[in-house]
C-alpha cells in the first residue's frame, strides 16, 4: 500500500498549519463571558434509556433553578453508536455518524434516544440561551470486523467497512501500532488505540465534530474530549481549531495541578479540576473533622487556586461519585470559588441536593440557593479575597462586588465535627461595609444544628463576625434581596 494512501506525513503539516490559528481563536474564546456561570453535566452512568426526552424536560427548569438563574451549559452523553448499541454508555464509538437513526449493533436508537430525540433536546436548551457540550471520545475505537494486519503480520479487529453510514471506513493503518507510530500515550481498555499521525482520523475526526455542530444533524456547540491522556495534546487543539466550539474541556485525569495547566495550556482547553476533587473528597469524607480546610487554597491540591481561567470544578461525574459524606460542603466551595462549576445530575436529582434534601431538611437551602447566590450577587464568576486560611477546621474568603445591586459574598466553611466555627474578620469589599448581612445559603449534616446562623452587622471599616454550623457553611451578603 504507497504512502499516499497512508497519508503518514500529512496530519503533521496539518497541525503546523492550524496551531497558530488555534491559539488565536482559543485565546478569543478564553476571554468570553461564556465561561462564567455554572455548567450541568446531563447524565449519569446507566441512565434508563431514552434519555434524551428525560434533558429536554428539564431544560427550563434548571435555566431558572431559582429566581431566574440557573445553569449556562449542559454536558450531552456521547452522541454516536456505539459497539454495545443499545447498552453503551457510548466509551466504545463504532459509527461516528450514526446518532440513532441507522439499524445496526441491536437496532436503531442509541441508549439514550434517536437522532431527533437528540436534535430536540439541544433545540430546548438552545431555546433557553444554554450552550450545549457533546462527549467525545477520540483516543480510540471499537466494534470493528476482523482483517490482516500489515504491520504486525497478525490480525486485528480494525475493518470498520460495515458501517451503515458509510463513512469513516477505517482499517489497520488508522491505529497503532503503525509503520509511522507505534503509539501514542496511551490505550484504553483493549479497545483499538486511534493515531492522528498517519492515515484518515486526524481529518475525518475534525470534519465529524463540524458535522456534529451543524443543527440539521445535531446542533452542539462545544467538546468535552474523554480520556485525553490517551493521545497527543495537539490533537485537542487542532480539532478546536477546524471544528470551532464555544467552549471545551478536557479529562486529564490527574491531581498534580502542574500536569494539569501544562495539558490546558498545550491544548488550549479547560481542564477538569481533580486536584480539587480529590481535596475535597478527603475532607468530605473525614467526618470526623479531621481534614485540612486550607488545602482548597493551595495551588498544588486545587486547580482553581492555580489557573481558574482553566479549571473546571466538580463534586461528582459518572466516573467518580466517591464523595459520600457532607458533600454540599463541597458544592459550597465550588459554586463560590473562582473557576467554573459543574453540577452532578444525579446530585441535582436523584440525591435531592437542588432544595437540600428532597424534603429541604436536610441540607439547609441546597444547590439552587448557591447558584443564585454565584450568578446574582458575583456575576456568575467571582473575584476571590481569601480572609481566613490558617485554622484547619474553616476557611473564609470573599467574592468581591460590582454594584449595589451585585455586592459580592462571604463565606464561611466550617469541617468541624461538633462545634459552630466563626470569627471577626475585615473585607476589602466596599459594598457589604456598613450593611447588615444576612446568610442566604447555608447548611449543616448535623441534627439540630441545621440553622441558618444570625444576621450580622459589618461596619464602615469592613469589620463583621461570620459563623457556620458543624460540618456546613452560609454564604452571607447584604440583607433585603
Amino acid at each position: 500500500m504507497s504512502n499516499s494512501r497512508l497519508n503518514f506525513t500529512a496530519p503533521r503539516k496539518r497541525h503546523l498549519l492550524t496551531k497558530v490559528f488555534g491559539l488565536l481563536t482559543l485565546f478569543a474564546l478564553s476571554t468570553s463571558s461564556l465561561f462564567s456561570g455554572v455548567m450541568m453535566q446531563g447524565f449519569y452512568w446507566d441512565v434508563p434509556g431514552p434519555w434524551y426526552p428525560t434533558m429536554e424536560a428539564n431544560a427550563a427548569a434548571l435555566k431558572n433553578m431559582v429566581g431566574g438563574y440557573g445553569i449556562n451549559r449542559i454536558w450531552f452523553p456521547v452522541p454516536q453508536k456505539s459497539a454495545s448499541g443499545g447498552f453503551s454508555m457510548g466509551y466504545d464509538p463504532f459509527d461516528y455518524y450514526d446518532l440513532g437513526s441507522y439499524t445496526q449493533k441491536g437496532g436503531p436508537g442509541t441508549h439514550f434516544g434517536t437522532q431527533a430525540q437528540l436534535k430536540s433536546a439541544i433545540a430546548a436548551y438552545h431555546a433557553q440561551g444554554i450552550s450545549c457540550m457533546a462527549d467525545v471520545v477520540l483516543n480510540h475505537r471499537s466494534g470493528g470486523a476482523n482483517e490482516a494486519n500489515g504491520y504486525t503480520g497478525g490480525t486485528s479487529y480494525t475493518d470498520f467497512n460495515a458501517v451503515q453510514s458509510g463513512l469513516c471506513k477505517w482499517h489497520w493503518y488508522d491505529f497503532h501500532p503503525n509503520f509511522y507510530e507505534v503509539s501514542d500515550e496511551g490505550t484504553f481498555g483493549g479497545y483499538q488505540d486511534v493515531t492522528f499521525n498517519s492515515g484518515a482520523p486526524y481529518g475525518a475526526m475534525k470534519t465529524w465534530l463540524s458535522w456534529l455542530k451543524n443543527s440539521a444533524n445535531a446542533g452542539f456547540d462545544g467538546w468535552r474530549y474523554d480520556y485525553t491522556k490517551g493521545y497527543h495534546s495537539w490533537v485537542v487543539n487542532d480539532m478546536n481549531a477546524a471544528s470551532g466550539p464555544d467552549f471545551t474541556v478536557g479529562e486529564y485525569w490527574d491531581a498534580n495541578t502542574t500536569l494539569l495547566d501544562n495539558w490546558a495550556n498545550a491544548a488550549n482547553a479547560h481542564a477538569f479540576d481533580f486536584a480539587a476533587y480529590y481535596t475535597l473528597k478527603n475532607i468530605c469524607n473525614n467526618t470526623g473533622g479531621g481534614g485540612n480546610m486550607p488545602d482548597v487554597f493551595d495551588a498544588t491540591k486545587c486547580y482553581a487556586a492555580k489557573n481558574a481561567g482553566k479549571a473546571v470544578t466538580f463534586v461528582a461525574n459518572h466516573d467518580t461519585d466517591e464523595i459520600i459524606s457532607d458533600k454540599m460542603m463541597a458544592y459550597a466551595f465550588i459554586m463560590t470559588y473562582q473557576g467554573y462549576p459543574c453540577i452532578f445530575w444525579k446530585d441535582y436529582y436523584n440525591y435531592g441536593l437542588a432544595t437540600g434534601g428532597g424534603n429541604g431538611s436536610g441540607w439547609g437551602n441546597g444547590i439552587n440557593k448557591l447558584v443564585w447566590m454565584r450568578e446574582k450577587f458575583a456575576n456568575g464568576g467571582p473575584n476571590i479575597h481569601i480572609l481566613e486560611s490558617q485554622n484547619s477546621q474553616y476557611i473564609i474568603y470573599e467574592a468581591y462586588g460590582s454594584s449595589a445591586s451585585q455586592p459580592g459574598y462571604i463565606v464561611i466553611i466550617n469541617d468541624d465535627a461538633t462545634q459552630w466555627k466563626g470569627q471577626t474578620i475585615t473585607v476589602a469589599n466596599g459594598y457589604v461595609k456598613n450593611k447588615t448581612l444576612k446568610a442566604y445559603a447555608w447548611s449543616s449534616s448535623k441534627s439540630g444544628q441545621n440553622t441558618p446562623p444570625a444576621d450580622q452587622f459589618c461596619n464602615s471599616a469592613g469589620s463583621v463576625q461570620v459563623w457556620a454550623a458543624p460540618r456546613g457553611y452560609a454564604v452571607y451578603t447584604v440583607t433585603g434581596f
